[in-house]
């Protein structure tokens, strides 16, 4: 591969003499050039690339003895890396810039803007510190509400960053064009696997790649992996892949895969503790935006742990205070629960700016969740639902109106069976058969004190019928109201169908390694027993696509999907697909 380099951390911290992390092609320019500059790289060794790929071409057809220079000279004069087959295209080198997010977001994103318009398959690394690390840590536009730097200092009047930050992932995904990827080291599977997707991508690429700074965040050097989780499962980092290759609706393109409880605001963890007589405890609480923030240092001026003493209640959970509106806010603090030095619970209280970096961040993952189909905004939700009662409605008016026509129908027609019936006793029993219908009739239509029935066009037709032959128009007999219903038609044992049968899923837990790779998945549906190995939970709690994600993580190779419990879940048949080698 080759790398055009953004100056910061990826050149000046990770390759500090006598170490070089880059055993290839690698250049450095002005901070904001890299994207420029790859552009560039691009062309130029994708010709170098073409012109190995036409000699190859031209001598595949000498061999042949199919070249005819008229015919192929021209084409090969035009020949570059967009009609490069899958194949030829696979064995180019890719070419990747790489910066900050000070570099790539701010003062160099038009260069960023300009690839991901020229259609080039060309790779945008982005390191997500939300700070300009390399440069003393000043404030940066994808830094977060609340969070206290150079230029964004915590006073008496402000109280660190005011702005809401700037998302990487929906301006590349404005691009409409481009494959963009957002995850971090918090998964190591979903990080490999989309960005071996992206490398096949025939198109610009955007890699958008949470990365703590144990300096600016506060953080010790081992921690980068737990911080990174933290930041996944509270929302503050959500994972997303936007695939152009998907289909034509953003639902198709968008996969929200990889973050846990994707149907819920905040997932859940338990917090295990000791009560007032020092008994064990476990209380759920969801884990919030603010619980994630709380362990880094440039937010820790936004909390302030409460003496047990002071407890009362007008301290309110940080998740419940979040959904208060703003006069119910008034007199009451939000806090979140931690665990003390001795075992008991301890109260933290939080910030206002704590509460609008929430709102900030369940806004963003709303959003997500509605390009991904997987959540229905609630204006729109409530225009559906009165579209459909509206169309329910009309079509039980129409279905009223066809009983009551059927029912009329039938007081209509019900007399002219009875007296069809009869006068064919009548023919019957008394004439042998020889009379028709109408005579019967006529000679009824005599009798004195006979009120005489009017046929309709169908019963008309009857009345010429020699008696037992069939009638022109078939009536509807009379219902018997205390005929029994008709008996159903015993199941055949042949059509018993083998798509009917539902394998759960389970896991060899007894091979179980402890790799973490299905619990981080879904710990809900994934759980630990009491030797630290891994069931399934519940299988209900997630989807069939993490199930398979979880079988083909698992370095054991022990996760089973079965068959999915919802036929109805996105995608199925890929994943039915992916599931068959570990069923």
């Amino acid at each position: 591969m080759a790398m055009t380099n953004s100056t910061g951390c990826s050149s000046v911290w990770g390759s500090t003499y006598p170490y070089n992390p880059y055993p290839f092609p690698w250049v450095n320019h002005l901070f904001q050039d890299a994207p420029s500059i790859a552009i560039g790289v691009f062309e130029g060794h994708m010709r170098k690339m073409g012109d190995n790929f036409m000699a190859v071409r031209k001598a595949e057809l000498l061999l042949n003895d199919e070249f005819d220079e008229a015919e192929h000279q021209e084409a090969f004069v035009g020949f570059d890396w967009q009609q490069f087959t899958d194949e030829e295209f696979d064995l180019c080198p890719p070419v990747i810039a790489m910066g900050g997010d000070g570099a790539m977001l701010d003062i160099g994103f038009q260069n960023v803007s300009r690839l991901l318009a020229s259609g080039k398959p060309i790779r945008v690394v982005v390191l997500d510190t939300q700070v300009y690390s390399n440069t003393g840590g000043q404030a940066c536009t994808s830094g977060f509400t609340g969070q206290i730097a150079d230029m964004s200092a915590y006073g008496k009047a402000h109280h660190g960053k005011e702005e809401t930050r700037k998302e990487m992932a929906l301006i590349a995904l404005a691009h409409r064009g481009a494959y963009v990827l957002q995850t971090s080291q918090a998964s190591p599977a979903h990080m490999i696997e989309g960005l071996i997707k992206g490398l096949h991508y025939k198109g610009p690429a955007v890699f958008n790649l949470y990365t703590p700074c144990p300096v600016e965040h506060g953080l010790a050097d081992e921690l980068s992996p737990h911080a990174a989780r933290l930041a996944l499962e509270s929302r503050a980092f959500p994972f997303m892949i936007y695939d152009p290759r998907g289909g034509d609706s953003w639902a198709e393109c968008v996969d929200l895969n990889g973050n846990p409880e994707v149907e819920a605001d905040w997932p859940s963890y338990e917090l295990r503790y000791k009560d007032a007589d020092d008994a064990e405890q476990v209380l759920e609480l969801p884990l919030t935006i603010a619980d994630w923030a709380a362990t880094e240092n440039r937010f820790k001026k936004h909390f302030k742990i409460i003496k047990r003493e002071a407890w009362n209640d007008s301290q309110i959970f940080f998740s419940e205070f979040v959904q208060l509106t703003p006069d119910d806010r008034v007199g009451k603090t939000p806090f979140i629960q931690l665990l003390g030095s001795d075992g008991h619970l301890d109260r933290m209280a939080c910030s206002i700016e704590m509460v609008a970096l929430a709102e900030d961040r369940l806004l963003f993952w709303d959003q997500l969740r509605e390009l991904a189909g997987i959540k229905v905004a609630p204006a729109v939700r409530d225009q559906i639902a009165f579209e459909l009662e509206d169309d329910f409605e009309k079509k039980a008016e129409a279905i009223r109106a066809e009983y009551e026509g059927k029912i009329a129908e039938l007081k209509a027609t019900y007399p002219q069976i009875i007296a069809r019936r009869l006068a064919e006793g009548l023919i019957r029993s008394s004439s042998g058969g020889a009379d028709t219908v109408g005579e019967i009739l006529s000679r009824a239509a005599s009798t004195p004190g006979l009120t005489p029935v009017t046929l309709t066009p169908a019963a008309e037709a009857l009345v010429s019928a020699p008696a037992g032959a069939p009638a022109a128009v078939a009536a509807p007999a009379a219902p018997a109201t205390d005929a029994p219903a008709p008996a159903e038609a015993a199941p055949d044992p042949g059509d018993d169908d083998d798509d009917d049968l539902v394998m759960e899923p389970y896991i060899d837990t007894a091979r179980c390694t402890t790799c973490n790779e299905c619990t981080n998945l879904n710990k809900k549906m994934f759980a630990y027993n009491e030797n630290k190995q891994a069931y399934i939970k519940d299988a209900t709690a997630g989807t069939f696509a993490e199930i398979v994600q979880a079988a083909e993580r698992c370095t054991a190779k022990i996760i089973h999907p079965g068959t999915p419990l919802n036929p109805r879940e996105r995608d199925l048949e890929k994943w039915i697909e992916r599931a068959k080698p570990f069923n």
